[in-house]
């Protein structure tokens, strides 16, 4: 009893600690005596052990005789023992790993199981059988974070609904769910062969690992949010398991592929859909489903240069029809419809004889290269100087595109057809010069709105003969302009990636940007607000703008700053736009986040670009959660109150495009807070707090009006943006 005692509320310390204390002195003086017997375990502290924020299960122990026995522990985020936890915020369940054969790959394959019934909900017309988690076995909390729960389920005699032996011999995986009960989420597996209780050398099927999906998803959690680890997802997510409302498998290998390509599956692109239906019949159509980037890049999620997924490989090495039939859901393998003039039998033991490095047609790996990625390896943009950049000065800027895989041999803009390719627009290189550099505006640049000086360095370059060129801004530095500038590098080469003999391809190149000084004695760089390593773990190569603009945020801010809108690209008459608007924004600060919080906005964010397209973001679903603002922000970018300097956001040109005088602009936070938070009371509570949503830039830099967003959330304060947009 001398280890516990009573805990005063209020300071938290032991009754009994100067009692202990005592004693601990007294047995200094002695000498030390043999080692007792481990008492039994003491109770649960109260006010340390029920409190928690995160929980770490750790499974201890596993046995089968019958019913699995199972040992955990669990512990709070401060590594202490946790005694609170409820018999009802559990679930458990477990699954053998089968190996493959010829007749298909390896699959996790659950002991326990129910019927689900079609019920007439969906187009599906039969029961199904589906895996699930059980929780009704029995339950000890041993009052010392340990717990001990026996499954009502005897997997050594599993008949109904589905009859799954029991093999010993097999890879095994015991996995709990922690959720509900408003307390934290936790999930563990323990992966163990029971016929040896081997943990390492024992067959594996680690494919993709929940990192992966998070540097996308932020924090993925489904099924209620109860779901966070992709591999207990996989325990219940096997080839058995059917949504009977469908008809369609939710085998994990299937469902994820179908559900990332979406909107471009075969049979959606043919008018059908795909769906799945989840608790309570709750539809969930994934055929609006976009993926960010590139299908083809496999990788993204199997990633081979992890030690943790050595079976990141199998989607090159060991092709399957249920994986690939996912993304290619217009192919009949067995009929050869969509694939081949032959039949196949129904299993994968022939894929490997044409999807092969010595197979008819060439390995998987190959069949998913993508080649503008590849042929972007090829090139470097580099700005190598600039110079006259004085106010009233005319910049002049030396430059070169160089090849990397060619121990960086530069590129003869003139004769390389690469570079030649002018009246299809396939071939395309401009510099871009922007002011100033505290943030963007391009005042007095003759582009309007707020647009840069633009060249077109293939049209105008002179030669250096050194493998660089040189051109010269046709407008000067304005002689109100100070601080620093910026130079952009841009555009594109051709390429032929069909051997046609067309260079009609474009290749996207990272943007080259630098900054020059105008009235400083050194060039001041813009500050950093997203990295665009952040941006690419979604989008892997960003490029838009026909491949123009490529992987370099400091490049799209130049011309997606506070003066600039759409008014160039839109219908003349608002009547005949999507949104009835005469312009729209499109500084990056609202256009970013008004782009990805479709969720959250009240209201379609409507875009005009080239050729008067209409772009309409009011679909986009962004894959994260909306409030974790670090997925795209550098550390500490999103605190306020925000930089010196910062614009506000134009919605009004005015009557004089070339000048931001008569513009009509949203204060800089508000800008921010209402691409999201776009509501009429959002608004109200922003002008409330100093907000102005349609005022000159003078009445912002005069303090006629002035944000007050700060005192509220800023660091540290009641409603701290870092710590309300934290994940």
């Amino acid at each position: 009893m001398l280890g516990f005692g009573t805990r005063d509320s209020n300071t938290g310390l032991h009754a009994c600690s100067g009692l202990l204390i005592a004693f601990s002195m007294l047995a200094c003086t002695g000498d030390t005596g043999p080692a007792g017997p481990t008492g039994p375990a003491g109770p649960a502290i109260p006010g340390v052990t029920d409190q928690a924020q995160t929980l770490k299960v750790s499974i201890d122990a596993v046995r089968i005789d019958s019913a699995p026995v199972v040992e955990f522990s669990v512990r709070n985020q401060s590594d202490i023992h946790y005694a609170g936890l409820a018999a009802s915020r559990v679930r458990f369940n477990l699954a053998k790993l089968v190996p493959a054969s010829t007749a298909g790959s390896s699959h996790w394959q659950n002991y326990i199981n129910r019927l689900e019934s079609a019920n007439g909900v969906g187009p599906g017309t039969s029961d199904a059988i589906q895996a699930t988690a059980e929780r009704d076995g029995l339950f000890e909390n041993h009052g010392n974070g340990r717990y001990t729960y026996t499954f009502a389920t005897d997997v050594t005699a599993v008949t109904s609904p589905l009859a799954v032996a029991y093999e010993p011999e097999l890879t095994h995986r015991l996995a709990i769910q922690v959720s509900g009960g408003g307390g934290p989420v936790a999930n563990a597996v323990y992966t163990w062969r029971p016929a040896d209780g081997a943990t390492d050398n024992i067959e594996q099927r680690e494919i993709v690992r929940i990192e992966s999906c998070n540097e996308c998803h932020g924090r993925l959690a489904l099924h209620g949010g109860g779901r966070i680890d992709t591999r207990y997802c996989v325990t219940c997510h096997n080839p058995g398991s059917t949504d009977a409302n469908s008809g369609n498998t939710v085998d994990f290998r299937v469902m994820i592929h179908k559900i990332h390509r979406g909107h471009d599956l075969p049979s959606v692109q043919a008018g059908g859909e795909y769906a799945i239906w989840g608790f309570r019949d709750s539809k969930h159509d994934y055929s609006e489903v976009a993926l960010p980037q590139d299908i083809r890049n496999c990788s993204k999620c199997h990633d081979a240069g992890d030690a943790q997924t050595p079976q990141a490989v199998n989607w090159m090495t060991r092709p399957s029809r249920e994986a690939c039939g996912a993304c290619h859901d217009d192919v009949d393998f067995v009929s050869g419809q969509g694939h081949s003039a032959n039949n196949f039998s129904a299993d994968n033991s022939q894929c490997t004889t044409c999807h092969a490095d010595n197979g008819f047609v060439g390995s998987v790996a190959a069949s998913h290269q993508i080649p503008a990625q590849l042929a972007s390896a090829r090139y470097q943009f580099n700005l190598l100087e600039i110079s006259n950049t004085a106010p009233g000065a005319f910049p002049v800027i030396r430059f070169s595109v160089t090849d990397p895989s060619n121990n960086g041999a530069p590129y003869d803009l003139a004769s390389n057809p690469v570079w030649t390719q002018l009246a299809n627009r396939a071939s395309r290189l401009f510099i871009d010069i922007g002011w100033d550099n505290r943030e963007h505006h391009n005042t007095g640049s003759g582009t309007t709105p707020g647009l840069p000086v633009s060249i077109n360095a293939l049209s105008t370059p002179t030669a250096n003969g050194d493998g660089s060129y040189s051109v010269t801004s046709p407008v000067a530095v304005p002689a109100g302009i100070s601080g620093s500038g910026v130079a952009v590098l841009e555009g594109h080469p051709a390429a032929d990636f069909d051997g046609d003999g067309v260079f009609s391809d474009r290749v996207p190149v990272t943007n080259a940007v630098q900054y020059f000084p105008i009235t400083d004695a050194t060039a001041q760089p813009r500050r950093t607000v997203v990295e665009i390593a952040r941006c690419n773990q979604c989008h892997d190569n960003l490029s838009l703008h026909g491949n123009n603009r490529t992987s370099n945020i400091q490049a799209c801010v130049v011309c997606h700053n506070p003066n600039a809108t759409d008014i160039n690209r839109r219908p003349a008459d608002p009547a005949l736009t999507a949104d009835g608007k005469a312009e729209e924004s499109i500084d990056f600060k609202r256009l970013i986040h008004g782009i990805h919080a479709a969720d959250v906005r009240e209201n379609d964010l409507v875009v005009y670009g080239f050729g008067g397209s209409e772009h309409n973001f009011g679909h986009v679903e962004f894959p994260g959660r909306p409030n974790d603002c670090g997925i795209c922000h550098a550390d500490g970018a999103i605190r306020l109150p925000l930089a010196s300097g910062v614009l506000g956001s134009t919605i009004d040109t005015g009557a004089n495009k070339a000048s931001p005088d008569d513009d009509l602009n949203i204060s800089p936070t508000a800008a921010v807070c209402s691409s999201c938070h776009d509501g009429a009371l959002a608004r109200t509570h922003m002008e409330q707090n100093g907000a102005a949503f349609a005022t000159p830039q003078s009445l912002l830099d005069n303090g006629t009006f002035t944000e007050t967003c700060a005192v509220c959330h800023g660091p540290g304060r009641v409603a701290d943006i870092e710590a309300v947009h934290a994940p």
